[in-house]
């Protein structure tokens, strides 16, 4: 295995890594501040400790070849440190180049001290994620406190976290973005009544940080605005148009035609030009959207369990870091479930609706590992209350 085998590595600097220390005690202060105003049951030490620990594990991915490498972090690096303008890549990453011009200018230009950055939003996420779970467990008149540190220690140990947020990737921004919008459906379905209420307020903010990352998901924020309206004259009213919106608004955000011949030919030609590398899967025949729903079943499990092999042959040990991920993933669904569909049911909602979307795209073993992870994200609070409730129930018997 070659040493500094990442796409990256030529944007690290020594001077980066030295200010780091100052920014990381600077933005560990800010990270604890803030947990007090939320009020979320993480103790300082925890939060920092979690902080650390991901930025330690930034460092050791750079220099360790057993860490993947994932070419477009260089691309992402020379964004970070180069300010280079994407102009011939889509839409998605020249919004977020946009977005995160603050972020660069802040971390001067060193992609050390915007990974920094990077953590610290994703613990933020987090924090945003576990008050959308304090809203459900308080509606059952339960202490959503007793999980709290589970849920912490799943986050610590979920493989594609640690693959995907501690390095130059736009993966930490649409977690942030889910979460938000997460929190406002929760908030929105759970607590408020109005029309027009906080809840929708976090929804469309956090729809509109999404869709400056990954464009395409303009599909699942008009089905959840429009599933999740508690007026049934507006829900069925947003149902009827989502059938015109969609496909006009993800033409003209991802300039692609929104059809199955369209999605057909995303597979097929990656099948295609990839396949020497038998890292894809689904060659498709797709005329019309019945085709599609009949492929639903086996795209939906290849999506959430890849890399098992469904729709490959591909060994999975062959891919050891996505398949410890796959197992880490079995172990959230069962969890989540055992916590009960009265508290998960929300949750696994929009996991369900969103991986069957995001399963008609996807075409690439190790990209469904990282394109599920924001939805595998939201169901860990869930799971961390199923583990609570599976060892009380042990030792009770």
């Amino acid at each position: 295995m070659e040493l500094l085998n990442k796409s990256y590595i030529y944007a690290l600097d020594p001077d980066g890594l030295i200010l780091s220390l100052l920014y990381f005690v600077l933005l560990s202060g800010a990270l604890a501040a803030v947990a007090r105003k939320m009020k979320v049951p993480f103790s300082a030490k925890a939060i920092i400790a979690l902080y650390l620990y991901y930025y330690l594990f930034f460092i050791f991915s750079a220099v360790m070849p057993i860490v993947p490498n994932f070419p477009d972090t260089g691309l992402f690096a020379g964004i970070i440190t180069e300010n280079y303008f994407p102009q011939h890549h889509g839409p998605g990453v020249r919004l977020f180049y946009y977005v995160t011009s603050p972020l660069r200018v802040l971390s001067l230009f060193k992609v050390e001290l915007f990974i920094l950055f990077q953590i610290f939003i994703f613990i933020l996420t987090l924090m945003i994620l576990w008050k959308s779970w304090e809203i459900v467990m308080r509606k059952n008149s339960l202490n959503p406190d007793s999980s709290a540190a589970i849920f912490l220690v799943l986050a610590a140990l979920y493989p594609s976290f640690l693959l995907f947020v501690p390095v130059p990737l736009r993966e930490f921004w649409v977690l942030f973005g889910f979460s938000v919008m997460v929190y406002g459906l929760v908030r929105h379905y759970y607590e408020d009544q109005a029309l027009f209420d906080v809840g929708l307020g976090y929804t469309i903010v956090g729809s509109l940080i999404l869709l400056t990352a990954r464009p395409q998901l303009i599909v699942i924020v008009i089905i959840f605005l429009a599933l999740f309206q508690k007026n049934r004259w507006l829900k069925y009213g947003l149902i009827l148009a989502s059938f015109f919106l969609i496909p006009y608004l993800y033409s003209t955000l991802n300039t692609f035609e929104f059809n199955p011949a369209f999605f057909r030919n995303v597979r097929n030609q990656a099948y295609t030009h990839f396949g020497s590398n038998q890292m894809t899967y689904g060659f498709v025949v797709w005329n019309t959207y019945f085709d599609i729903l009949k492929d639903m079943p086996m795209l939906f499990l290849q999506f959430i369990l890849s890399p098992f092999p469904i729709l490959h042959s591909v060994n999975p040990l062959k891919l050891l870091a996505i398949s410890i991920d796959m197992i880490y993933s079995v172990i959230i669904y069962f969890f989540a479930l055992y916590a009960g569909l009265k508290l998960s049911k929300i949750y696994l909602f929009i996991f369900i609706v969103s991986a069957a979307l995001f399963s008609i795209w996807e075409f690439h073993i190790g990209g469904a590992v990282r394109h599920r992870m924001p939805l595998l994200m939201i169901l860990l609070p869930a799971a961390s209350y199923g583990m609570v409730r599976f060892y009380h129930e042990l030792r009770g018997k």
